[in-house]
């Protein structure tokens, strides 16, 4: 199936499948039917609409991706042997007609390859007092809109401060019964803020478990600093 007038631009015929902009005026493209949307599945049709710019690509909902994909990237370049390149190369080319490299990043941006991400340098932390519940229980966490969807381990960083000593605030992961396997941190001093790191690993949707010590609490500031996949 085509569309003749999609390829015609100021009265003038272009040819066949037509792609990028004329002019910053209008932009075409040439895209495969999937059988929805009154599409004939497997053919091809040309679509021609006026030329924009996104006012921004950063967007926070992909910003966990962007930094796994400049992680993936560092990766390949400098941690990757040539044997582990070449090694890629060959999967890649046998039936799958890309390259070694797209091949790993693919399988990195899917949470396949093991490696960190780092956060970046976030302006705020994530979650305050007020956003969590403190009731001595454990409670969940969704993170999967602060990691990807890949995500195993998760690196937080904590300040807290409370009036008087030995007040906690444990980590574990999401579904666990017991209380061995987590991190926490921990009043030390009374009036005096303390910063805690810690790692906690995440179940498949990226949620995790917290428990506060039911107390009073000067302040409670939680981020993920980066996570694992």
């Amino acid at each position: 199936m085509e569309t003749i007038h999609n390829r015609v631009y100021q009265g003038i015929t272009l040819g066949f499948a037509i792609r990028k902009q004329i002019g910053h005026d209008k932009i075409f493209r040439v895209r495969k039917g999937n059988g929805f949307f009154d599409s004939i599945k497997g053919a091809f049709y040309q679509d021609q609409y006026d030329y924009f710019v996104p006012l921004s690509i950063n967007n926070p909902e992909s910003e966990p991706y962007r930094r796994q994909w400049v992680a993936a990237v560092h990766k390949w370049k400098y941690d990757l042997s040539d044997s582990q390149k070449t090694s890629y190369n060959k999967r890649a080319q046998n039936g799958l007609k890309m390259s070694g490299y797209n091949l790993f990043m693919r399988e990195a941006m899917k949470g396949l390859i093991d490696m960190y991400i780092d956060r970046g340098d976030p302006s705020s932390y994530d979650y305050s007092q007020t956003d969590l519940t403190i009731d001595g229980l454990w409670h969940d966490l969704d993170l999967s809109g602060l990691v990807t969807a890949g995500a195993k381990l998760i690196l937080l960083e904590g300040e807290i401060e409370a009036s008087s000593v030995g007040y906690n605030i444990e980590f574990r992961k999401n579904g666990n019964s017991n209380e061995i396997n987590h991190c926490g941190m921990e009043s030390l001093r009374n009036n005096e803020p303390r910063h805690r790191s810690c790692l906690v690993a995440c179940d498949n949707s990226q949620k995790i478990e917290y428990k506060i010590d039911n107390q009073t609490w000067t302040t409670i500031d939680i981020a993920v600093r980066g996570w694992f996949t």
